[in-house]
């Protein structure tokens, strides 16, 4: 028998009971959206292995803030001295908001791949094409 243990949003606490079937049809008709498998407990095993495998290949993240920075200097962007900021409001505008701390990091290490080169200026580091 499996067992679901539900918190409704008013603070209700419902316990489903049932084979894991029918307490999967019942929280999908309730929610309308979570696969029931997720929030099953008790004493049946599910019919698949719950297990993740680890993958043979290393995850990569395609969109994040390191990838739409080299985009830009591809664009040639960094043809001419950049500051953080002025990254920031040209990411802005294609529609990718990070905060400055978020980017620092990934500007530094295309910095340090020899990417990008850092010069301070007035205090201030600007990014350019090697």
């Amino acid at each position: 028998m499996a067992t679901a243990n539900l918190i409704l949003p008013n603070g209700t606490k419902v316990t489903i009971e049932g084979t894991a079937d029918e307490v999967a049809d019942l929280l999908s008709r309730c929610s309308g959206s979570a696969p029931a498998a997720s929030v099953l407990s008790g004493n049946t095993k599910p019919q698949h292995k719950t297990k993740r495998r680890k993958s043979k290949t290393p995850r990569t993240h395609s969109h994040g803030p390191k990838t739409f920075l080299e985009e830009l200097a591809e664009e040639g962007f960094f043809k001419s001295k950049r500051t953080i900021g002025d990254i920031q409001k040209k990411l802005e505008e294609a529609g990718h908001i990070y905060g400055l701390n978020s980017l620092s990091t990934p500007v530094l290490r295309l910095t340090r791949g020899k990417l990008l080169r850092r010069i301070k200026e007035k205090g201030v580091w600007v990014y350019v094409n090697h």
